[in-house]
Order: C-alpha cells, then structure tokens, then sequence
C-alpha cells in the first residue's frame, strides 16, 4: 500500500459579473476496495451553502447555488489517499455492457475491431493490452482538437485526441468484443490536469487500464468518479445568469507521501 496526497484547484474568472450560478462537482475521491481516503476537504469560493450527496454510481457529488453577483468561481480539492494492492470486486451492473452516444461503434472503430486477433484462449487481461496497442497505432495524443463532445468514432476518424478520446476509443472496443468496461475520471502522480482511463470487468473484480499511457491503472492513480462514459463524470458541470465568457486555470499536484 502507499499514501498519496493531492491537492486540485480551478479557477474560472467570468469576462462580466454573473449570478443565479448552479454548480454540480465530482471533484472529491471516493472510498473503494483498493482506496481508501484519510483525509479530504473541498473549498469554494465565493462562499456558499454546498450540499453532499452521490450518484446512481456512487460518485461524490458536491452541489451549490450562488446567487450574488460574482467575476470568480473556485474549488479547491485536496487530501491524503491510500491506494491498496487489492481487487476492487463488485457485482457487475450491465449498464457498463452497452454503448453512449459518445462510444457507439461505427464503420471506423468496426473496421479496426474486425482486424483486431487474439490468441487461442487470450484471457481478459492480454486482450485489454492488444486493443490498447491498437488504440496506440490509430490516435495520437494532441491536445486542442477534440472537446468533452468529441465521440469515439469522430477521435479515430481524424487520428487524434486527449485521454477521454482514449478512454472513449477503449470503451467502444471493449463492448465489441463483449467485455464490460467504464470510464473514469481522477488524478494520476505528478503536475498537471486530470486524467481519464477506464476500468474492465473480470472474474467479480474491476481492473484499472489506462489506454493514454498503453498500461494498467496502478499506482499512483486517485479516483473521482466512474460511469458510462465522460458525462457522467464531468467535474464540473454549472449554470449561471449573465452574458459572460469563461477563462479557466487548472492545478493539480500529486505526491507519493509514504510507501
């Protein structure tokens, strides 16, 4: 086992004052079998009555209403973490079987899955590294040409995407060949943004894979929150009054604390 801590802040100024602002975030971890939080707390600004709750997948959800007038609106999410060598088992829901309007496969992503083998009596485990390695071959990492709306198919088609694209991508193509998979959002170790890969199902247990980086989830991945794919864990999500355009700062530091 070892204990990490986070600290993760964004910053959104408005161009013009705004108000009636209602906001909804997946910003804090949660506790699952191979994670365990020691500490954690999450600091808005302005000030503001904020109600605790979950999801329908047991994500923390952390909703508030500003109605004054405000330039500022910020959160800041931070703690310690233990992360556990242990399988996370939990009983499969098969929602995670089928495909959003954001992963639903069509003639791209079906003509890579049909030219995609495996060897005789390939295990769960080896099949996620050959689509992954396929996934690799197709997309490369380029920031600033696909958006949270960007679907699977419209990533592959032009050859390009962040990690949800990723996720995305793996999630199709898991589905096709039958294995149960979701999307997660959380923080992985170092500076810099969140990060998003995804869990598949095998044998009563949820196993970590990160496609961005061809690997599995461990260590040094914290967890937010998971479902069917990036809507679900959106981190922010919010509606406000007011004719303003958003600018965005994002820290994240992650730190190995204790082995």
């Amino acid at each position: 086992m070892s204990i990490y801590r986070y600290k993760y802040s964004t910053k959104i100024r408005f161009s013009e004052q705004v108000f009636a602002h209602h906001f909804l975030l997946r910003c804090v971890p949660r506790d699952t079998n191979s994670q365990q939080i020691m500490e954690s707390s999450c600091i808005i600004q302005p000030h503001c009555k904020v109600s605790y709750s979950t999801d329908t997948f047991g994500n923390i959800l952390i909703s508030g209403y500003i109605g004054n007038f405000h330039a500022d609106f910020e959160f800041t999410s931070e703690g310690m973490v233990e992360l556990i060598r242990k399988k996370n088992t939990e009983e499969l829901n098969p929602i995670f079987l089928y495909n959003t309007a954001l992963t639903q496969p069509k003639d791209k992503i079906k003509e890579i899955c049909a030219g995609i083998h495996f060897a005789e009596n390939a295990s769960t485990h080896e099949k996620i590294f050959r689509i992954s390695e396929e996934i690799n071959k197709q997309l490369q990492y380029t920031s600033g040409v696909t958006s949270v709306s960007t679907s699977a198919e419209e990533a592959l088609l032009q050859g390009k995407g962040v990690c949800q694209d990723f996720a995305h991508t793996m999630l199709a193509m898991c589905r096709i060949f039958g294995i149960a998979a979701r999307y997660v959002s959380g923080f992985m170790e170092g500076e810099g943004y969140t990060h998003a890969w995804i869990e598949y199902y095998h044998l009563g247990s949820w196993f970590g894979f990160d496609p961005t980086h061809n690997r599995p989830a461990d260590p040094g991945y914290i967890k937010l929150s998971h479902g069917r794919d990036y809507n679900d864990c959106a981190i922010d999500k919010g509606v406000f009054k007011g004719l303003a355009q958003q600018q965005m700062e994002v820290y994240l530091r992650v730190e190995q604390i204790q082995q």
